[in-house]
């Protein structure tokens, strides 16, 4: 006969897949017959869209794209510095065998140095890696019961516990449409040799059901202007992003985790009276949402009857009792050397945070990497462009509130924006604005009772009176339990004001039963 139970439904997250591949990418690259030939190479390298993941009958597949920029110098008679584009698609499939199509997908890549090689004047061959880092979780529902229905023969222990539940992960693609004007003192665009874009200062707020998200896309160009000099410029600007993600019930006290996803990216000049002074950006972000809700909960861990044998079915599970998202703004400075710096205009400069080692502690995080920079710039004595690239070091300790030394953290770092100064002829200072973004999940493993069956069949016999000593690792409810009584009981006849105990103590365990038995335990 089952007992009749009050139940609760719980969900909570299983990790059913983590495995990291690289994939090397190699391909041509060939001159268009409207631009010169190649004579030297000035600077190559290369931005990563995941356009499409799905999760599927056991597998999980990721669609891509890499966008190569190649400036070169041109073997003509001016000498002029041109730029090749060109795309690099990839597909790749990971076995997951519990993916489906509600799984969640968090995927990271990196990029591997990038190898160009000039085959003929005409053409380039390209060789890159990228790997790729996923996670695939799926949301398990449990039914654990947390009381029975008015049944005083039942003994149960019960605990209350703290828990963090995801409630669902959803997915929002925002198009940006944008027309850009330079501004007034830059010169017009004649034709554009690289573009990129990086999104920046994310946040959101809750209102009416939806989660609205906001952030700013920066966007950078490098160009060569439409005037008899045909000197090298740059630009930058950055553009609102605002979307809207429909949740019912959503409220202040959830947590809110979001990610951004740039999937595709094209920017144009925009001609008038045969002049370009603007540019129009078509990109597509995509957003995902994952929503926590906190409470507590009191669960069944243990029951007994004190006349009916039980038999109970347990169900163990892992529950997320909370979670730290930390976004920590760090500078961190760096001098390097460049000659000839008073005839140089630097146009654009970018850095790759690499973490290699991080060492968790109470309280912080102890990070250590280095810093890949690009530094592209313009010597404008010799009318040439070039770039400089170098790997530095770097230490940097992050506070975390709450951290216990040896978790296991979700660490990156993301430049959001770099500045330098001239520190003397040879020598610029630079500062870099990076974000340091740290997950960590506090969970912890229960076990839950799912069914509580009477079973048939004589009870132990057990004397009506016990005299029993308490050893070392006993509990007033584990004492309880063995004998068929109460911790009530207990506690009265022996004049206990709480339930705590120790070893060697004396206890005596009434039982009400027909024969007047007495053991000393």
């Amino acid at each position: 006969m089952n007992v009749e139970t009050i139940n609760e439904t719980i969900n909570s997250t299983k990790v059913i897949g983590c495995e990291k591949k690289t994939k090397v990418l190699e391909g041509d690259i060939s001159v268009p017959d409207i631009k010169p030939d190649i004579l030297s190479l000035i600077n190559v390298d290369s931005d990563v869209f995941i356009t499409k993941t799905e999760a599927l009958n056991g597998k999980v597949n990721v669609e891509g794209t890499m966008e190569i920029c190649v400036l070169y110098l041109a073997e003509d008679d001016g000498g002029t510095i041109k730029s090749l584009n060109n795309s690099f698609n990839f597909y790749e499939t990971f076995n997951v065998p519990e993916a489906n199509e509600d799984t969640i997908i968090d995927l990271k890549f990196y990029k591997g140095p990038i190898e160009c090689k000039i085959v003929n004047a005409r053409k380039l061959n390209i060789k890159s890696p990228i790997t790729l880092d996923l996670k695939a979780t799926n949301t398990i529902e449990h039914t654990i019961a947390k009381d029975v229905v008015d049944d005083r023969k039942i003994e149960l222990q019960k605990e209350k516990i703290g828990m963090e539940m995801l409630c669902n992960c959803k997915r929002e693609n925002i198009e940006i449409k944008e027309s850009v004007s330079l501004d007034e003192d830059c010169k017009p665009i004649g034709e554009i040799l690289k573009a990129c874009i990086k999104i920046i200062n994310e946040d959101y707020k809750i209102s009416y059901n939806k989660i609205l998200a906001k952030a700013d896309a920066l966007i950078k160009i490098i160009y060569v202007a439409d005037n008899d000099e045909r000197s090298i410029e740059s630009f930058e600007t950055t553009i609102p992003v605002m979307g809207f993600i429909d949740y019912n019930g959503i409220s202040e006290d959830m947590d809110i985790e979001l990610k951004y996803n740039l999937k595709t990216f094209l920017l144009k000049p925009v001609y008038q009276d045969l002049k370009a002074l603007s540019f129009s950006v078509e990109s597509t972000i995509e957003i995902k949402a994952c929503v926590y809700k906190k409470g507590e909960m009191e669960l069944i861990t243990d029951v007994y009857d004190t006349e009916n044998e039980l038999k109970c079915e347990e169900e163990s599970l892992e529950i997320m009792q909370g979670q730290i998202n930390q976004k920590e703004e760090i500078e961190i400075m760096h001098g390097l050397l460049i000659p000839e710096l008073e005839n140089i205009k630097i146009l654009n400069i970018e850095a790759e945070p690499n973490i290699q080692n991080k060492n968790t502690l109470d309280g912080k995080i102890a990070l250590e990497g280095n810093i890949d920079f690009n530094i592209l710039y313009y010597n404008e004595n010799k009318k040439i462009l070039e770039s400089k690239k170098m790997s530095l070091p770097f230490q940097q300790v992050v506070k975390v509130p709450n951290l216990q030394s040896g978790a296991d953290v979700d660490v990156s770092i993301v430049a959001k924006n770099i500045d330098y100064k001239k520190v003397d002829d040879n020598q610029i200072q630079i500062k870099m604005v990076a974000n340091v973004i740290i997950h960590v999940e506090k969970n912890k493993e229960i076990r839950g009772i799912k069914n509580i069956e009477v079973v048939d069949g004589q009870m132990t016999k057990i004397p009506s009176l016990v005299i029993y000593y308490v050893k070392p690792g006993d509990s007033l409810w584990k004492i309880a339990k063995r004998f068929k009584t109460s911790i009530n009981d207990i506690m009265e006849n022996n004049n206990l004001k709480d339930d705590v105990i120790y070893p060697n103590q004396q206890l005596i365990i009434p039982r009400k039963v027909k024969k007047n038995l007495v053991e000393i335990l």
